[in-house]
């Protein structure tokens, strides 16, 4: 199974499921370019395309050929990135299944916050630098659920995961995909519900999300009729992490799915 993160993280996300998958799945849990460990010495923009290219160096490298995937947020576009190239016959490795978590994958119901629309803004790296580390936190809470936001030390937490080795210059070139998004709709969104008729899909909605959360989630069960939708009331933007056991659970349940249909085929 390769995981695939979002912003403003990395990989890091994915240990709150990690531990419990690992009995199922060979885990690939790589950080994107720009985030987490991933250095880039020359603080280049990396595109989403860059992404896809990336991670089928990776799956080459690794000498995978077919992969479940597991996504959120960013990671979800870099998906449609490369289910636009399988759709095309023009993927390196075969995805044989993809579960989502919340994330913009139809551009007009994304709805980004302030932070994310002043990082995208030409002010961008200005406000990198001098935005307070507890100001950014209490942003990044504020997509959580009501009832389980991290605080205190655990909030805390997040900021090394979100600095990064490129620290905060590396923000609003990472934050480029909002806008690339708007520019890749005419291939990203229409995707989707063709990969549906060839692969299983699964979103999991944390519906509490302001971001990209039951609005996003009606939409994309209008898109993709196809694919199976999951909702979690009470929780916000990173269903990984709020509510892990619930996930697991989902995502298993899913996969045992998918064993059936083959059995019977």
């Amino acid at each position: 199974m390769l995981t695939i993160h979002g912003f403003p993280t990395n990989s890091w996300d994915w240990g709150w499921v990690c531990k419990n998958l690992v009995s199922r799945f060979h885990m690939v849990v790589p950080d994107l370019l720009d985030y987490g460990l991933s250095l880039n010495a020359k603080s280049a923009v990396c595109t989403v395309r860059d992404q896809a290219d990336m991670l089928e160096a990776l799956m080459k490298h690794k000498g995978i050929s077919d992969v479940h995937i597991l996504a959120h947020d960013l990671g979800n576009t870099v998906v449609q990135e490369l289910l636009a190239r399988q759709n095309e016959s023009n993927l390196s490795f075969r995805i044989e299944s993809a579960i989502f978590l919340n994330g913009g994958m139809i551009p007009e119901l994304h709805r980004p916050r302030l932070a994310q629309r002043l990082l995208a803004s030409p002010i961008g790296p200005w406000f990198a630098s001098f935005i307070k580390r507890e100001k950014f936190l209490q942003g990044l809470a504020e997509v959580f659920g009501k009832h389980t936001r991290p605080e205190g030390e655990f909030l805390k937490e997040f900021w090394p995961a979100i600095k990064g080795i490129n620290g905060r210059a590396s923000f609003s070139r990472r934050i480029r995909y909002m806008k690339e998004r708007k520019e890749n709709a005419d291939r990203w969104v229409p995707a989707l519900p063709e990969a549906s008729t060839k692969i299983p899909m699964f979103l999991i909605n944390g519906t509490d999300d302001p971001v990209s959360g039951a609005h996003a989630a009606d939409g994309f069960e209008k898109l993709v009729p196809r694919a199976k939708v999951a909702r979690l009331p009470g929780i916000g933007h990173f269903p990984q992490i709020e509510d892990p056991e619930a996930v697991c659970e989902l995502v298993h349940k899913f996969h045992d799915c998918i064993v059936e249909k083959s059995v019977q085929s």
